[in-house]
């Protein structure tokens, strides 16, 4: 058997499973979380989330954009703490200031424990 023939036989099957992927998993959740940062922030939208000592209720919209859109600091985070980890969050935003929290990542449920405005 030629090359021409075994890649018409390989992009023929390939097309074919594409199709296959591409009508069994549309319209579902699927997604492909590896690096750290989106396994962890995946992790803690499937969980029930707490507000310790939240000062004022518009303060948690604020808090769960810096949950979508932040970046977790794994250097200021504590990953070894045994019943629950804590992650760091920060989030700059336009102005000159950085929106932080830190979430204890429990096995049940994710608590944010801590959260403030820093100066860049």
């Amino acid at each position: 058997m030629n090359f021409i023939s075994r890649l018409s036989y390989f992009s023929g099957g390939f097309l074919i499973g594409l199709v296959f992927l591409m009508f069994f998993l549309s319209g579902k959740r699927t997604s492909c979380s590896y690096f750290p940062e989106s396994r962890v922030k995946k992790d803690i939208s499937r969980k029930n989330l707490e507000f310790q000592n939240l000062l004022k209720k518009d303060d948690s919209i604020a808090l769960l954009k810096v949950l979508k859109d932040g970046v977790i600091n794994f250097s200021k985070s504590k990953t070894d703490f045994k019943p629950c980890k804590q992650y760091y969050f920060e989030l700059d935003n336009n102005t000159k200031k950085k929106i932080w929290l830190v979430i204890e990542n429990c096995r049940n449920k994710a608590i944010i424990t801590s959260y403030g405005v820093a100066e860049n």
